[in-house]
C-alpha cells in the first residue's frame, strides 16, 4: 500500500513557509483529530512579527523541519501553509542524512520546493494537497475524505477526470508514469540547484496563483530552454488562477494555450481546475507511478499497490 498510518498515529505539523495567523494551534490539532490522528506541533510554530515574510524565523523554522524529519515515532509531515520560506531552510538541510528515516510529506505551493528536494535527493512521496483547518476556509467532503483515505492506505481505485487541451490527448491509449511538478514558480526556482526538477519520463504538472498572463509564459518558457518538457510522458495543468493586466483582461489562459500549440505538439497536455489554489485542492501523490487513460473522456487513475 502507499503509506497505511493507523488510527492515533503521530503527524507532525510545521510551517516552513508562511503562517496563517487566523488559524489557532488547536484548530490544527483538531482537525488532525478528525482525519484519525495526533498532532504534534511546535507551541512556537507560527509567531507573529518575528520574520518578514515567514511564520518564523529561519533558524526556527528550519529547527522544527528537522526536529520533525528527524523523529522515529511519526510516518508523515504536514506543511501548514505555503506562501513564502521554505527554499531557504534547503541550505540547512543539506547538513543532514535523512535517507534511513522516510517520511511522507503532504503540502503544496511554496512547499513545491521540499516536495522536490526530498523526491530528488531521497526519491520520498509527496501528498500534494491541503486542507483548510478553520471553519471559515472552503473544503470539500470529498476532499477531506481523499486525504484521509490516501494516509490510511485504505483506496482502491481514484479516478480523476480531465479535459484534453491538444490533439495527442484525444488519442485512445493509455500512459504510465509517476507525476513529479507543483507551483510553477518554485519547478522554475528548482533550475540550477541541488533539488532541480526532474521530469524525465515523468508525468509533469503544474498550477499556479496570482500570476499575470506574460509572467506565466516566461516561466514557461524558461523551463523549455531548461530541458525540463524534453522526454515528459504528459503534461497536467492544474488550476491557474490569473492576476489582471492594467485593463483588465485576463491572459493567462491565452498565455498557455499558445505555449501548447508551439511546443507541446507531441507530448498530451491535460487540465483539470480540481488541484491548486482554487476553490478545491484534491490530493495527489508524486513519485507514484499513475495511469492516463486518453481518449474522449481522459481521467487520471491512481491504483493502490501493495509494495
Amino acid at each position: 500500500m502507499f503509506l497505511g498510518l493507523k488510527k492515533g498515529d503521530i503527524i507532525d505539523v510545521v510551517a516552513p513557509s508562511c503562517g496563517n495567523f487566523d488559524v489557532s494551534r488547536d484548530q490544527v490539532i483538531e482537525f488532525i483529530k478528525s482525519l484519525g490522528y495526533t498532532a504534534r506541533i511546535p507551541e512556537n510554530f507560527q509567531e507573529k512579527e518575528v520574520d518578514l515574510f515567514s511564520a518564523n524565523t529561519q533558524e526556527i523554522r528550519a529547527k522544527h523541519l528537522i526536529d520533525a524529519l528527524q523523529s522515529k515515532d511519526s510516518k508523515a509531515i504536514w506543511m501548514f501553509r505555503g506562501g513564502y520560506g521554505a527554499t531557504k531552510l534547503i541550505p540547512e538541510l543539506d547538513k543532514y542524512d535523512f535517507s534511513s528515516n522516510p517520511k511522507v510529506l503532504i503540502g503544496f505551493s511554496d512547499i513545491t520546493s521540499l516536495g522536490l528536494y526530498f523526491e530528488v535527493k531521497y526519491g520520498w512521496k509527496f501528498i500534494h494537497g491541503t486542507i483548510r483547518y478553520a471553519k471559515n476556509q472552503r473544503s470539500t467532503q470529498e476532499e477531506f475524505n481523499l486525504m484521509k483515505n490516501f494516509l490510511a492506505g485504505e483506496w482502491d481505485k481514484v479516478e480523476y477526470k480531465f479535459d484534453s487541451l491538444n490533439a495527442k490527448a484525444k488519442e485512445e491509449i493509455s500512459i504510465k508514469g509517476e507525476i513529479t511538478g507543483g507551483n510553477l514558480a518554485l519547478i522554475q526556482c528548482s533550475l540550477g540547484t541541488n533539488w532541480q526538477i526532474n521530469a524525465n519520463n515523468k508525468i509533469l504538472f503544474i498550477e499556479d496563483t496570482g500570476e499575470r498572463g506574460y509572467r506565466i509564459d516566461r516561466m514557461l518558457e524558461h523551463l523549455k530552454q531548461a530541458g525540463v518538457f524534453n522526454n515528459i510522458r504528459a503534461l497536467i495543468f492544474g488550476d491557474i488562477t490569473c492576476a489582471p493586466e492594467p485593463n483588465g483582461e485576463f491572459l493567462c489562459d491565452a498565455a498557455i494555450s499558445r505555449f501548447i500549440a508551439r511546443e507541446m505538439k507531441d507530448v498530451p497536455v491535460f487540465s483539470s481546475k480540481m488541484f491548486g489554489h482554487g476553490r478545491i485542492n484534491y490530493p495527489l501523490i508524486f513519485n507514484l507511478e499513475v495511469q492516463i487513460a486518453m481518449g474522449k473522456n481522459p481521467s487520471l487513475v491512481f491504483q493502490n499497490i501493495v509494495d
